[in-house]
């Protein structure tokens, strides 16, 4: 058996929940290898304390351990989480708020001065030959898809 083994099923070993032969092997096993055998001890050392805390022991096992009146805290605790979440909702919606009114203003204010250049640039005459120019690039355009596909076109 090796030392992953034993340690998965430690818990079962000290518990007695395993087969005679598995209980066997862990006990050959934790006696010839000193990792898991320090392994077994502290697991049964936790299982000993976890046990007398069940039963109301302190950690030596004999004095009974006196049940400390706690207060509830829960309702106070989900009170502030309700208190902080509303104030971050309250700064979200603030900040979207002027958020949305800057972003419409700043886009009127854009197509303003796109209108603006746009005008500027048509008294200063930057256009007029634009009409020139693309009537100019479609009939080279045209003459090359004409070069391309013309013979094919004329052999049907």
């Amino acid at each position: 058996m090796n030392c992953s083994t034993v340690k998965e099923w430690m818990p079962h070993y000290i518990d007695g929940q395993l087969s005679p032969e598995a209980q066997q092997a862990i006990h050959l096993h934790a006696q010839t290898c000193p990792g898991c055998a320090e392994w077994l001890e502290e697991a049964r050392e936790l299982a000993a304390m976890w046990s007398g805390m069940e039963a109301g022991l302190d950690r030596n096992g004999q004095e009974p351990v006196l049940p400390h009146d706690f207060p509830d805290l829960t309702g106070d605790v989900m009170a502030k989480i309700g208190e902080l979440e509303n104030g971050r909702r309250e700064r979200i919606v603030k900040s979207t708020m002027s958020r949305r009114r800057t972003t419409r203003g700043t886009s009127w204010m854009h197509y303003g001065v796109a209108v603006g250049l746009t005008f500027l640039l048509l008294q200063l005459g930057v256009f007029e030959n634009l009409a020139y120019g693309i009537t100019e690039i479609n009939g080279h355009m045209s003459t090359s898809v004409s070069s391309w596909f013309g013979p094919q076109g004329n052999n049907k």
